[in-house]
Parts: structure tokens; sequence; C-alpha cells
């Protein structure tokens, strides 16, 4: 009976330290707790920078909700990519925000957020546009981009998107050609 368990302890004890190994896998974008606490914590502090009076909300989901009489910022802790933007070899993020005016989402903005020394990150830019970022790998920003604009009725069109690769270059998202 012990010979059985023997493997079974030796397969966990080697598989463990992989597990745990990275911060980021940039493969899937995958962010661990502690960055990803950051990276929405400068998320917050920008978006507090574009309203008057903001008031914070929390669900119990963690959707954060922050918004003054006009403008709601909804921050999706799960819409995070992170990878690599710059060439620092810094782990960087892109997280989407979703903006609101009255009831109904007016755009959504991604903030380019580059990593920085002790794990902190700064804001790069701010980007405004309906697309999805699907991965951010060796300075490659991959999304899902609209092909028409949200106030047309073939907005939610679902064979009306394409994907787009992306550097982030000087400020701005250039589009790169395949």
């Amino acid at each position: 009976m012990k010979k059985t368990y023997f493997p079974i302890v030796v397969l966990f004890l080697i598989l463990l330290p992989v597990s745990c190994g990275t911060e980021t896998d940039e493969n899937r974008g995958v962010t661990n707790i502690k960055m990803r606490e950051k990276i929405i914590a400068a998320a917050e502090a920008w978006v507090n920078t574009q309203l008057d009076n903001p008031q914070k909300a929390v669900s119990e989901l963690g959707i954060i909700a922050i918004n003054d009489q006009y403008v709601r910022y909804v921050i999706d802790p799960t819409a995070i990519v992170a990878g690599h933007i710059d060439d620092d070899r810094k782990t960087d993020a892109i997280i989407t925000l979703y903006v609101f005016r009255d009831q109904f989402q007016t755009v959504s903005q991604q903030l380019i957020l580059l990593g920085s020394p002790g794990n902190e990150f700064s804001l790069a830019g701010a980007i405004e546009s309906d697309m999805k970022i699907i991965s951010v790998k060796n300075g490659i920003i991959t999304a899902d981009v609209p092909e028409h604009s949200r106030d047309t009725p073939l907005f939610n069109c679902p064979s009306c998107w394409e994907v787009v690769t992306f550097r982030f270059t000087m400020g701005e998202l250039v589009r790169q050609d395949d």
C-alpha cells in the first residue's frame, strides 16, 4: 500500500515548484493576486482623476464601479491582460474599463500600464476603443476589433469583428501589417 502513494507524492513534489513559479504566464496573460491589486490600484487612481467627486462601490464578485453624477467607470479585475509591451522585460498590463453615461455604455477604454521597479505600474496611455484585448506577448498586442462603430446596428454583429495586432509606440497603438 505504501508503494502506491510514493510515486504520487514524488510527482506532486516535482509539479509544485513548476506551478508556483512565475508572476505572469505570458501565454495566457495571467497575473498573481499582488500584481493584479497593483494594476487595479493604478486604474482606480487614473479613474479618480477623470471624475469630480468619485464614489466607489465594489460588488460581491469584485467588480469595481467608480462614478460621479455624470459618468460611471467599471473596472473588471478579469479584464486584465499582462505581458511584455515595451523592451524592458518587466511585466506590463492592459486593463479594460467600461464607461457608462446614464445607463448606456458609451465606449471602452484600455489603460496601458508599464511595469516599473518594485512591481509598480505607471500609466503609459489611455486608448478609447471597443476592442477586446486577446493577448500581450513580446511587444505584440492582439485584439478583437469591431468593424463598425458602437452607434450602428452592426456593432454587435459577431462576424463583424477582426483580429488585429498592434505595437505600443510613443504613446499610441500602431497597427501591424501582417
